[in-house]
């Protein structure tokens, strides 16, 4: 159970666990790409790699989504830690232990097709985190607290990332090629999360002996209730709301897959720094947006608390800054001659571009509380698609072309996704709780007096 501390809440303490969970799902992956791109060499395979993890993600997502607000978010989610610490037991087995397997028949095949499979197997179990985690926390957040505690969970995305980079410099710096340590504390880090995870939290407030009685009722009393009903899939097929979040998802997703996924790739053939400052550097964009979000969070919950402007006002001005801002810094970098400004304002740009967790990614969990993981799966796989079609597109247009040219064109195309995938949201984005969310109850008529 939660503590009761005069510091933190019972959902504060339900939000730094989640917290921590998104931390490690994205340091998994982060770490298990700098061990591809550096122990192969090859940035087609790290490519090929994160495909295979996209397309994993991508075909979880609706299954989860159909039943992970039927089943405890509690359980699952220690489940999918646990799943994460035995991949990461098992990857440096793949990539570089079966290497020296010469008595097989495809020596060199092998390593790969094992690490791919793990990659497959991270990336649905990445996959299903997400429906759940958003079950857990409509369950325990406050609508005006909604902004803040999603964006601080999901400072976990760039955190991660951060953390993933730091473990390969620092290990690769102390034991050489030799990632093996790295990957056994990510283990054992995952695995203390999942056990302290299923120990102590709960699916609902209600639940919790810890959570204070004031607590609780401002948690019970300011949400709607939930109702297990079937999916309305016509509705929410039709629903100009859900299509814009999908769309603002997918734009976005673009952007952030290039200036995160890439950019390792950038520093190491374009800037040419080695594997310990690439590790440094690569986390500068993610330290600025924890920061956006933390921030952006911390003020769009305090414009909802004082009534300032509507919800649904509040995620399209927040989807703006988000999208919008980098555009015009990434288009403004192309004419930058030197390539340590020109990534400083792509670091600024994907800083900026965490006001999108204050913005249209809380959406989905407003505007129908009965179906928030139907919602997230599907935005997520709109998500899933645009990393899939990005890496795809990137090996197929730019190959292995490492020159500042390329990069420019890269930078406009990322200007023209943003606003073009931004414009829907701003026009039909609503927050408010659609009339779909509820069944509709028929109306008796009452009889007649003759």
């Amino acid at each position: 159970m939660t503590y009761q501390t005069f510091l933190i809440t019972a959902r504060g303490q339900v939000m730094i666990a989640l917290m921590v969970g998104v931390y490690l799902v994205t340091a998994t992956r982060t770490h298990s790409n700098q061990m591809v791109i550096n122990v192969t060499g090859n940035r087609d395979i790290y490519s090929e790699m994160n495909v295979i993890y996209q397309f994993a993600y991508l075909v979880i997502q609706l299954p989860t989504g159909l039943i992970a607000d039927r089943l405890n978010p509690v359980t699952s989610l220690a489940v999918i830690l646990a799943g994460l610490a035995i991949t990461s037991a098992v990857s440096p087995f793949a990539l570089i232990g079966l290497s020296s397997w010469s008595w097989t028949p495809w020596p060199s095949a092998i390593p790969i097709l094992v690490t791919g499979a793990v990659y497959a197997v991270n990336g649905a179990l990445a996959g299903s985190w997400w429906p759940f985690m958003n079950v857990m926390l409509s369950n325990w957040a406050p609508p005006d607290e909604l902004a803040y505690m999603y964006s601080t969970i999901s400072t976990g995305v760039p955190g991660g990332i951060v953390v993933g980079n730091l473990f390969t410099g620092f290990f690769y710096a102390l034991h050489g090629c030799d990632f093996g340590y790295s990957f056994f504390v990510m283990s054992g880090l995952c695995l203390a999360w999942s056990i302290a995870w299923f120990l102590t939290c709960h699916h609902h407030p209600a639940d919790d002996p810890g959570v204070r009685p004031s607590e609780l009722e401002r948690i019970i009393t300011s949400r709607q209730p939930k109702a297990q009903l079937p999916v309305p899939w016509m509705k929410i097929v039709g629903s100009l709301p859900v299509w814009s979040v999908m769309l603002a998802n997918f734009g976005s997703t673009v952007f952030y897959t290039i200036l995160i996924m890439y950019m390792p790739v950038y520093l190491k053939y374009t800037m040419h720094v080695d594997i310990v400052e690439n590790g440094l550097m690569s986390t500068l964009p993610s330290l600025g947006q924890i920061a956006v979000m933390f921030t952006a969070g911390r003020c769009a919950s305090l414009i909802q608390a004082k009534d300032w402007l509507d919800v649904t006002a509040i995620r399209k001005v927040f989807s703006c800054i988000g999208m919008a801002i980098p555009a015009i810094l990434v288009s403004v970098a192309t004419v930058i001659p030197n390539t340590y400004i020109f990534y400083s304002f792509l670091v600024i740009s994907y800083s900026v571009s965490g006001s999108v967790f204050s913005g249209f990614r809380v959406s989905q969990m407003e505007m129908a509380p009965n179906f928030v993981a139907v919602i997230t799966a599907i935005c997520d796989i709109f998500g899933s698609l645009a990393m899939n079609l990005t890496h795809v597109a990137f090996l197929v247009t730019f190959g292995q072309s490492s020159d500042q040219v390329a990069w420019n064109e890269i930078c406009w195309c990322l200007s023209v996704i943003l606003i073009m995938f931004l414009v829907p949201f701003v026009l039909f984005g609503n927050s408010k709780i659609q009339s779909w969310n509820t069944l509709k109850t028929t109306s008796i008529s009452e009889p007649i007096a003759i």
